[in-house]
């Protein structure tokens, strides 16, 4: 097995979990959204999930920089895309900030599926990145 591979496989793994949280936590909480303690949790392990699949994200590109040399090469709607993802992770990390920090800010019911939406949004867009780059 190729170095470059293996280390794509593992970096694909952390990411695909990420996703995988960023889009089922917040969407399986709103079954117990009207229990205080399953928001505040949820809001919690969602912005984990955000932040391994920003940490993977830039692992793809160091793995591609310096195992193959060079950063991945996209353009057009592939990078579009790269964008929205990016959004999605920066809105959702801001968000689970405001509905950790100010309760009430919005309720915990519009908070889940708004986290939802945007983990929704990048999943999408990651079946654009890949199939387009």
């Amino acid at each position: 097995m190729q170095l470059d591979n293996a280390l794509y496989a593992l970096v694909q793994i952390a990411h695909n979990f990420g996703a995988l949280a960023a889009v089922g936590l917040p969407l399986a909480a709103l079954r117990g959204a009207d229990d205080a303690a399953w928001p505040r949790k949820t809001y919690l392990f969602t912005s984990v999930a955000w932040i391994v699949q920003i940490a993977s994200g830039v692992g793809f590109g160091l793995v591609s920089c310096f195992v193959v040399g060079e950063t991945p090469q996209i353009s057009g709607l592939a990078f579009d895309a790269l964008v929205v993802k990016i959004a999605c992770a920066a809105l959702s990390i801001g968000l689970t900030g405001l509905l950790l920090g100010k309760r009430g800010f919005v309720s915990d019911r519009t908070g889940l599926t708004v986290l939802g939406g945007l983990g929704a949004t990048a999943l999408f867009s990651a079946a654009i990145l890949r199939w387009f780059s």
